[in-house]
């Protein structure tokens, strides 16, 4: 938890934004989703219940409908006068002919009835001993006790009633194949004494019947079942003659109207509707998966929806969180820019809030230590400049002794033309080494000052040789007065002098190309003792001993060049003991003296 924490607290504002913003919106659009899909669900359901209940009331009346119309028939049976005649127990002998045409009529009749609506299948009179059966064409392998599945007491309890006998398979065939029959029966009574005569049976397809409510969903069910759950008839033939607690897990014999129960293992709606004949219902019932099979679609619509608001948040969270932390991001970048050095960064300031006041406050900061920063720097390059002023100024004694006890040695001994050249040679480098004050002079001079100097010392120690080589290019290129006579000085005093033959100081100058820019290289190169890598050290750490001042010179120029143009330019020192040392020196390339003029 506290490391989760850590990571929060050290993300980016914006990110942070972002994140609350998700924290926010998502439960919303989350909440919103599922509530609108619990709605659309429901109302789902409800027209689902509604549908279903028309239309298991659309199918119960036309049950009902067929069945009155069957019953109809059945009640004209009863008066027929050619069954009573055929049924009358008559042995006259003059009328076995009326007789045989009564039978006749009476068969006639029987098809014509089973012709006369589609739902009837057959039709069976059984005379009231069962000796006598009359049935329709369509009929075979009619017996008497095919014919026990009709319950003769329940006829004769129902005074004339119809009665209706639930589903069974008959035992004997129509149309050559045994079927599952619904059946409605009557007695007949002889309507001239009002004796009992025989039954009637019209029998009712199963199958013909389903196709009433059959349904092209294969997973509803619709039924006819009895008052214990039994089915009599349903769109499924699987079912028939099955319990309804068998098939839904529980009997459905009580009510009208509809309901939605779980089985345990799925949602099962039930419309029911009390039909008129013998307490016998009508049953529609589906799983309400199937119902909602085209929920999907909603459902995708919702989700869609919800991601859809989602991304919307997500993109809003975005650009307005961008919007709002853009200032913030770009005062950060100002800040790490001056941090790094770059002070004329200044951020905009686009807003009067409060990070528009900060920004605001900001630059005006940055304004103020840049002021200081150039103050500084002013007064720190005055300061310089009158130090170098002031060693331009000073001579060293022990030079000028030298030189002129020399050339009073020399007017001792003889009168020689060399003199005057050794005494013009000093005029010439004191005065370039003075310039008049001027700190800047071209390449040229310098190198007239080198010569001047190196040509004293050279009279001084017999045995050296120089060697001055820069490239015409740089001749009018302008650099730092007293630049190199130093590091040539370190070179005569510290290798050379006391090297007994073959001394030799070379002084190169030239263009080359360091970091993608063209820069200008001069090198003093001595062949003396060199120096070893702890006197190195010791000169870039400007620790000096007592006794050894190079590397005040050497420190001195490296200050100076690093004062005017900064890194990477300055001093380079290769050396190792017994060969010699190499002094690199790199400056900027400027042919226009005002250019370097302004680095000051």
């Amino acid at each position: 938890m506290k490391a989760s924490f850590l990571v929060f607290q050290d993300m980016p504002i914006r990110k942070k934004i972002q994140f609350i913003n998700v924290i926010i919106i998502l439960p919303s659009i989350v909440f919103l989703t599922i509530t609108l899909y619990q709605m659309t669900l429901h109302q789902a359901e409800e027209r689902a219940l509604r549908s279903s209940e028309q239309k298991i009331g659309h199918i119960t009346n036309t049950v009902n409908t067929l069945f009155n119309d069957i019953e109809n028939f059945s009640k004209l049976s009863m008066i027929n006068k050619t069954y009573q005649s055929v049924l009358m127990e008559t042995t006259a002998e003059n009328n076995e002919l009326q007789q045989l045409d009564d039978i006749q009529s009476m068969y006639a009749s029987l098809n014509s009835l089973v012709e006369s609506n589609p739902y009837i299948d057959s039709v069976v009179i059984q005379s009231t001993d069962g000796s006598k059966i009359y049935y329709s064409d369509n009929m075979s392998n009619v017996t008497d006790s095919s014919v026990n599945v009709y319950p003769k007491e329940q006829l004769i309890a129902a005074k004339g009633t119809a009665v209706w006998i639930e589903t069974f398979e008959s035992s004997f065939l129509v149309n050559d194949q045994r079927k599952n029959l619904l059946a409605i029966g009557r007695r007949i009574i002889n309507i001239n004494n009002g004796l009992l005569m025989g039954y009637i049976y019209i029998n009712i397809d199963e199958r013909k019947l389903s196709n009433i409510y059959s349904s092209d969903d294969l997973r509803s069910n619709i039924m006819i079942v009895n008052a214990e759950g039994r089915i009599l008839t349903a769109n499924d033939p699987e079912i028939v003659s099955q319990s309804t607690y068998d098939l839904f897990g529980r009997m459905i014999v009580d009510g009208n109207g509809s309901t939605i129960f779980n089985n345990g293992k799925m949602n099962i709606l039930v419309s029911s509707k009390v039909m008129d004949k013998n307490g016998w219902r009508a049953v529609y019932a589906v799983p309400t998966k199937e119902l909602m099979k085209d929920q999907w679609k909603i459902t995708l619509f919702i989700l869609g929806f919800g991601l859809a608001g989602l991304l919307l948040a997500l993109i809003l969270s975005i650009i307005f969180s961008k919007w709002i932390t853009n200032p913030i991001m770009q005062l950060s970048r100002a800040m790490t820019a001056v941090g790094d050095g770059k002070l004329h960064t200044r951020t905009i300031v686009v807003s009067n809030d409060e990070v528009g006041r900060l920004a605001y406050k900001f630059n005006e900061m940055v304004s103020r230590i840049q002021d200081l920063m150039h103050t500084i720097n002013h007064e720190e390059k005055q300061k310089r400049k009158l130090e170098l002023r002031l060693s331009y100024s000073q001579i060293k004694p022990h030079f000028l002794y030298n030189t002129l006890e020399m050339i009073r040695s020399m007017a001792l001994m003889k009168q020689a033309p060399d003199i005057g050249k050794v005494v013009k040679s000093l005029g010439d480098f004191y005065r370039m080494s003075l310039n008049r004050g001027q700190e800047l002079i071209p390449v040229s001079q310098e190198r007239k000052h080198l010569e001047s100097y190196l040509y004293i010392q050279t009279i001084r120690y017999h045995r050296m040789h120089y060697r001055i080589d820069f490239d015409n290019r740089i001749e009018g290129c302008w650099i730092p007065n007293m630049l190199l006579q130093p590091l040539v000085e370190n070179a005569v005093y510290h290798g050379l002098r006391d090297k007994l033959e073959g001394a030799l100081c070379e002084i190169t100058g030239g263009i080359e190309e360091m970091n993608g820019m063209k820069v200008l290289c001069f090198t003093v190169k001595d062949n003396g003792n060199g120096m070893s890598e702890d006197k190195l050290e010791r000169i870039w750490k400007h620790e000096p001993s007592h006794h050894d001042l190079s590397s005040f010179g050497i420190s001195n120029i490296q200050e100076r060049v690093r004062l005017r143009y900064g890194q990477p330019f300055g001093i380079t020192i290769l050396s190792k003991p017994g060969e010699g040392v190499e002094v690199q020196l790199r400056i900027p390339l400027v042919f226009e003296k005002t250019e370097l003029e302004e680095r000051m």
